[in-house]
């Protein structure tokens, strides 16, 4: 059985109000964040505890991809990459980029291409991986909303369907 929560949103936390739910006649508890399709959400919108968490998986696939770098070659590397680190960066980009935490997530991107191209950390990346075709996190994020916008263009409008146009 799934647990029930509801997440109250605020401008601040000073916001207080009272708040009592139920369902079946169960109480449903209110909690400050919630998981929802993977993504942490919590009461003021921050991304911050989703980023945490994201931040901390990224960590591990470095370390994952630093202990595989001894066994296989960079082909296996970069297959590992795309299937672990830049499906767990793309997911939902287009809400949690806006944050401010968004650069803790590059630099660990950073981080695993060093890993893969077996450089020291002060290496510069961009002029060893001229040969590699990846996005950064600022680049996918841009390359999303892209996607996102010619999603929406090609929806159908109300006016295709009955010709009228709405009042303005």
């Amino acid at each position: 059985m799934y647990s029930r929560h509801i997440v109250k949103f605020a401008s601040c936390k000073l916001l207080t109000y009272p708040l009592h739910s139920a369902y079946n006649s169960r109480a449903i508890t209110v909690s400050e964040d919630v998981i929802f399709l993977t993504m942490h959400l919590d009461c003021l919108l921050s991304w911050k505890s989703h980023i945490d968490n994201l931040e901390k998986k990224l960590s591990l696939i470095c370390l994952m991809l630093r202990k595989l770098l001894t066994i296989v070659n960079v082909n296996i590397l970069q297959i590992v990459y795309f299937a672990q680190f830049y499906s767990q960066i793309s997911y939902a980009i287009i809400f949690w980029s806006s944050s401010s935490s968004m650069r803790n997530v590059f630099i660990i991107q950073k981080r695993a291409i060093r890993i893969m191209l077996r450089v020291c950390p002060k290496v510069l990346v961009e002029r060893v991986s001229k040969n590699w075709i990846y996005l950064t996190a600022p680049c996918l994020y841009i390359y999303a909303l892209m996607l996102f916008g010619v999603k929406i263009y090609i929806y159908q409008t109300n006016t295709s369907v009955h010709g009228f146009k709405a009042a303005t």
